[in-house]
């Protein structure tokens, strides 16, 4: 699929193709190559032929990383790992961590905004469950969240509620998800020794700043 730019599918059928992009680009920086299978998608060539393309510089730029030959054929996994370890990691060492409170709060302001996130989610009846170790500003939990408020949007009949829900969901990947993204792709960028990771972080990016475009056409 193409984006919104000269595609030939519905918008609604790229907001559907993204949702898919994000449950892949969110469990890819929360659980380990092992975990995850990031290793087996390479190697199935899923980074390849992604079900979407795009014009944002970031998507196409990240999108010929993951396109290009691998550097570490016969050790993907171990690599991986190690890259994944040095850079997600949830100590302090954790050169790119996929937190928002790293990036654009200071101590002062982590109760109001994790609050604030948490009134959000709550509106929209999105909770995480008790054992789960991530906090509400992890990349992870508002990726699951932005994929819940399209499947939201893309199926409510009622307009008044449908236009609600692209408003809050333009809204949070705007005010809050690419507040802080581009300082962590850059980080990660700076700190992977992989191309997998750096092509993740840029996808990230790229993917929100579509959805947004798309949401603020509608």
């Amino acid at each position: 699929m193409k984006t919104f730019y000269n595609s030939m599918n519905t918008p609604d059928e790229l907001l559907q193709a993204y949702t898919t992009m994000f449950l892949f680009l969110g469990s890819s920086v929360t659980l380990s190559p092992r975990e995850g299978g990031l290793p087996k998608f390479c190697q199935q060539g899923f980074l390849r032929n992604l079900p979407v393309t795009s014009n944002n510089q970031r998507f196409q730029e990240a999108s010929r990383l993951l396109k290009s030959p691998c550097a570490h054929s016969g050790q993907c996994t171990k690599i991986l790992t190690e890259n994944y370890d040095n850079l997600f990691c949830s100590d302090s060492s954790a050169k790119a961590a996929p937190v928002a409170s790293t990036w654009k709060y200071s101590n002062n302001e982590d109760e109001s905004r994790s609050q604030s996130l948490k009134t959000l989610y709550d509106r929209y009846g999105f909770y995480k469950d008790e054992n789960c170790g991530l906090g509400y500003d992890h990349l992870s939990m508002e990726l699951l969240f932005v994929n819940m408020l399209l499947e939201k949007y893309l199926t409510e009949d009622d307009y008044e509620i449908k236009e609600m829900i692209r408003k809050d969901l333009s809204s949070f990947i705007s005010d809050e998800l690419l507040t802080w993204l581009p300082f962590w792709a850059k980080a990660v960028s700076e700190g992977s020794v992989t191309k997998c990771y750096t092509g993740i972080a840029g996808l990230v990016v790229g993917s929100l700043e579509d959805v947004k475009e798309i949401l603020n056409r509608r």
